[in-house]
């Protein structure tokens, strides 16, 4: 079951909000939740405007974003319709990440590249942390919400740890199990914790910093069985058109229908966050 800690209560309800779905572990299901978020929201009515930081191979724009008459994915993109898309790691087009709140879109989501923090510090700051970079996010009007994806694996949750090293409580913190690795506490060790054989106990510190000193918010986002997931994943398929689709079979539109319903559901307690 998901869990949520009460969202931060300075967060002024009118300030614009720009969403960053990172870890610097790859493979841990960024643009997965950055697609499920998305369609969410806009299904929803949200306008939001929606950004792939990996370029045009990315995960998100390759399954949201607009295409042309024979199905390829546009050039030029809508970034509130389809997905805006940018190369991170490129030093001129990552200033996209800071440029785009030039258009004063509400609500502003950015599937960031594996392991592009380090990218993220040479925007404004030379490599040298954040600070630059937060001050222009503010400047303009602007609160970052971060949504750390967690593995099982120790080096998605050492992602954290380094994300609050860097940004602290300038941010709102939203940490994301994902549960394509189980749903146990003892299915994520690191982030929650535990016992070794010697007795010792491990892990959990970046947890319990996140949740009870900055305030933080924890979700689980459901897993679609993997052999339903790959086939979707395969044709590009948004979650919303995979739940209709013939060439799935009815079970596996049954477990995509289960899917978004419960990922809505996880996403309900961020709404406040997201300045909803």
């Amino acid at each position: 079951m998901a869990r949520a800690q009460q969202a931060r209560k300075d967060t002024a309800p009118q300030q614009k909000r720009a969403v960053l779905v990172t870890s610097e572990k790859g493979g841990v299901g960024k643009s997965v939740t950055a697609r499920t978020l998305v369609e969410y929201l806009r299904e929803g009515g949200t306008r939001v405007a929606a950004y792939d930081a990996d370029g045009s191979v990315g995960g998100l724009v390759r399954v949201l974003g607009t295409r042309d008459g024979a199905g390829e994915v546009l050039d030029q993109q809508d970034p509130t319709v389809g997905v805006g898309y940018y190369n991170i790691r490129d030093a001129a087009q990552s200033h996209t990440l800071l440029n785009c709140l030039g258009t004063q879109e509400p609500l502003i989501v950015h599937d960031l590249a594996g392991g592009s923090l380090a990218d993220l510090t040479r925007i404004t700051d030379m490599g040298e942390g954040l600070d630059d970079l937060l001050a222009a996010v503010d400047e303009n009007g602007y609160r970052l919400v971060v949504l750390h994806l967690i593995s099982s694996e120790v080096a998605a949750t050492q992602s954290v740890a380094r994300w609050i090293e860097l940004v602290g409580d300038r941010v709102d913190h939203v940490a994301v199990r994902n549960t394509r690795w189980g749903k146990a506490e003892s299915d994520f060790p690191f982030w929650h914790g535990y016992t070794d054989g010697d007795g010792q106990e491990r892990g959990g510190k970046v947890r319990k910093r996140l949740l009870e000193e900055l305030g933080g918010l924890e979700i689980s986002l459901p897993a679609l069985p993997a052999g339903t997931f790959a086939k979707v994943d395969a044709d590009d398929l948004p979650f919303s058109t995979a739940a209709s689709a013939s060439r799935l079979t009815i079970v596996e539109r049954s477990h995509v229908a289960r899917y978004r319903r419960e990922s809505a559901a996880a996403f309900e307690p961020l709404r406040p966050l997201l300045g909803l």
